[in-house]
């Protein structure tokens, strides 16, 4: 009978394990791990396979040297003539971020599959959907991305974005909602295309994914929106810190106004609908000058 030998070690950097010259003569095959992340104490799959059909049957010892994170059974059978194998490894939902590596070995000759292991997600309201307004663009073109969580969030949260397709939609690598919000917005922009093209847009949050998709077509790009801003006021306070407010207007009323110093960004307007936004907050010194630019490319500036 032949004997396997499973270990799952922490990821403190990453592990090269050198093969003998003899690998292609080992029994086992390869090793997945299905999801290779887990979160909130899920349990993942491991699948073990042998590069041929052993008629005796095969005995796996399994072994974590993190088991407050990860752990696997004592040992599980590969029955004779059979080439593939399933075994559950659990998770704990209180163990920090950890990284797990688990490794096969037939007659000294290794194979690896790596995991992660995640904290649980806060309490409350969960990642529900995102979406993308126009959700069809002529290629050049931008538009705004918005995340909905199932409820207003308590502590807010930092939400990953990807691109099925970087080279024609490009995204920021994370994007946050704010505490108290239950959305919030983030800019994607496009480039040309020769061809009608379909991107998907992925939003990645404690495990939890939602996506939606966005077309862009070959084109001219329309003009950039305008912006005007009503008002720009910096007051000082009866304490160390003055109040900024600032009230602007946008013909494209899904656009995104971010305000600017120096040309250094500072903070998202809030959209107040109809093309209205405003913010108001503590601001200890006088800007002196403030700018305010659109995602869809109009920009105007200030005295404060």
């Amino acid at each position: 009978m032949r004997r396997l030998l499973l270990t799952a070690s922490l990821l403190l950097a990453p592990v090269l394990l050198a093969l003998p010259s003899a690998a292609s003569a080992s029994p086992l095959n390869g090793l997945t791990i299905t999801p290779s992340v887990v979160n909130n104490g899920q349990s993942t799959t491991g699948d073990l396979t042998l590069a041929f059909a052993d008629p005796n049957p095969t005995k796996v010892l399994l072994f974590s040297s993190a088991p407050s994170a990860a752990q696997v059974p004592a040992s599980i059978v590969v029955p004779p003539f059979t080439t593939e194998v399933f075994f559950t490894i659990t998770s704990t939902a209180s163990a920090p971020a950890t990284g797990v590596q688990i490794t096969a070995s037939v007659e000294n000759t290794p194979r690896t599959a790596n995991m992660a292991v995640n904290f649980a997600p806060p309490v409350g309201p969960a990642l529900k959907a995102i979406s993308v307004t126009p959700a069809s663009v002529t290629a050049g073109s931008n538009a705004t991305g918005t995340v909905s969580f199932s409820g207003v969030t308590n502590e807010g949260a930092v939400v990953n974005l990807s691109s099925s397709n970087p080279a024609v939609v490009h995204v920021p690598e994370e994007m946050v909602v704010n505490q108290g919000a239950s959305s919030g917005t983030f800019p994607v922009s496009t480039s040309s295309v020769s061809a009608p093209t379909t991107v998907s847009l992925t939003a990645t949050w404690f495990g939890k994914t939602a996506t939606t998709t966005i077309k862009i077509a070959p084109g001219t790009p329309p003009a950039a929106d305008k912006v005007t801003i009503k008002k720009a006021e910096w007051k000082p306070g009866p304490g160390p810190n003055g109040t900024l407010t600032i009230e602007a207007n946008g013909t494209n009323p899904n656009a995104i106004l971010s305000v600017y110093f120096a040309g250094e960004f500072g903070f998202d307007l809030t959209n107040q609908g109809g093309g209205k936004f405003f913010d108001q907050r503590l601001f200890k010194l006088n800007p002196g000058k403030i700018e305010v630019r659109s995602n869809f490319g109009g920009s105007a500036s200030a005295k404060t």
